[in-house]
């Protein structure tokens, strides 16, 4: 495997996508199909881990709730990406919740049956600490940009790492590969559907970004880079 085909960086992006991964091997013994439309909820935080979830197709989102019930929104799951793996390996019980981004088909895995296969198949064992490995990364930057970043620095930080972990160059700029919603910057950023928009409006203004369809395209990441960074 092949770390810049996997969407590897220095600071990977929160929307975690992996479409060069193949999970054939571990599910070759067969694997129940899961459909769950939007918002629906995959597992809860604190549920015992008996199924690992490998998504086919749609997002998942990663929450962390406090106990008081607020929302911390630690990562974006997508194609050929795993859901419960990093609970697999301590107490059996799930450390986030993972509610549907938008409609997913996901396959489930017995966890016994992942534990298994890591043990005879190094591809299945790499990749798997991959996911589990960028999903620590990832988290730790979102606790530090929730504790310290502006509305404006959070979002610029994601449409960054989204560029280098998924853009291409086109003509004017750096086209990010995969769509997302202005709910889901919301979510992830920790802001109001409302503040995020109003933060992609101004930058679109401000001409640092466009929008082609359902895509984004950065149309100057010097000064998007710095606005991420801050004063």
């Amino acid at each position: 495997m092949d770390n810049k085909d996997a969407g590897a960086t220095a600071s990977p992006s929160a929307w975690i996508e992996v479409p060069h991964f193949g999970w054939e091997s571990l599910m070759a013994e067969g694997a129940p199909t899961v459909r769950l439309r939007k918002g629906q909820t995959l597992f809860t935080q604190g549920d015992a881990v008996s199924q690992i979830h490998v998504i086919e197709q749609g997002r998942v989102r990663l929450v962390l709730l406090s106990a008081a019930g607020h929302e911390k929104h630690m990562a974006i799951v997508g194609a050929h990406g795993m859901v419960g793996e990093c609970s697999a390996f301590l107490d059996g019980r799930h450390s986030l919740t993972a509610l549907a981004s938008s409609d997913v088909v996901a396959r489930q895995v017995d966890r016994r049956r992942l534990l298994r296969h890591m043990e005879s198949d190094s591809a299945c064992m790499r990749q798997v600490l991959w996911l589990i490995s960028v999903k620590l990364r990832v988290i730790a930057i979102q606790n530090l940009l929730l504790s310290q970043a502006s509305a404006a620095q959070r979002v610029a930080h994601h449409l960054v790492q989204l560029a280098d972990t998924y853009g291409a160059a086109v003509e004017g700029g750096v086209a990010i590969g995969i769509a997302f919603t202005h709910q889901e910057m919301a979510n992830i950023a920790g802001l109001s559907r409302v503040m995020a928009s109003n933060v992609l409006i101004q930058l679109q203004t401000r001409g640092l970004i466009d929008k082609v369809k359902a895509h984004c395209v950065i149309r100057d990441m010097q000064r998007l880079r710095q606005l991420a960074v801050g004063p």
